[in-house]
């Protein structure tokens, strides 16, 4: 399924640690080739807020749920940026894929086995990386790909500790969806 999608939507709920701190956050997830990127804050911290990455400015503009207009910012702004410091378009498959890669060449990755997941047919797999100072402090981190689409349905990322920090659900991906002409404009 990976080849002939140029845009894809899916809902993602998430959970990432560092420190003491968390941040829970469910966002409804839109993608369009060569690297749009759009979400809504559906649940958690800025719900009701929506931002939308420009890859030809290289520019997130955002309209908080408490801003009367919408912003432009950096994307590697504070303010846009996950609580570990994920930028907007780090959500896209096509960056977790790239991600893969930087995992790979510092570590390796494993067949765990087939689950069920959520009704769905996943293959497990595994990466360990010795390095996590150069994988966002990702030691560990595990994937269930739908047997049936080749994307994930679920990411578990975990420290060189064991500690779990970051957890990423994926549900209701629609592929191709044919968004309208200004789905990524605010």
């Amino acid at each position: 399924a990976w080849e002939g999608s140029t845009s894809y939507q899916v809902l993602m709920a998430y959970h990432q640690v560092k420190g003491k701190k968390t941040e829970d956050r469910t966002v409804k997830f839109s993608y369009k080739a060569p690297g749009w990127v759009r979400t809504d804050v559906l649940k958690g911290a800025d719900e009701g807020s929506v931002a939308v990455y420009d890859p030809v400015a290289d520019k997130v503009y955002a309209k908080y749920s408490w801003m009367p207009a919408a912003m432009s910012f950096s994307p590697s702004a504070a303010i846009i940026c996950s609580l570990r410091g994920d930028r907007l378009y780090e959500g896209s498959f096509p960056s977790f894929i790239g991600f893969i890669d930087k995992l790979l060449e510092y570590g390796t990755v494993s067949w765990i086995d087939e689950e069920i997941y959520d009704g769905s047919s996943c293959s497990v797999i595994e990466f360990i990386n010795p390095s996590p100072e150069k994988t966002r402090g990702v030691a560990r981190e595990r994937w269930w790909l739908d047997s049936g689409t080749g994307f994930p349905r679920k990411i578990v990322s975990y420290d060189k500790s064991g500690t779990l920090i970051q957890k990423v659900i994926f549900a209701g991906l629609r592929l191709n969806p044919g968004f309208s002409a200004n789905h990524f404009d605010i």
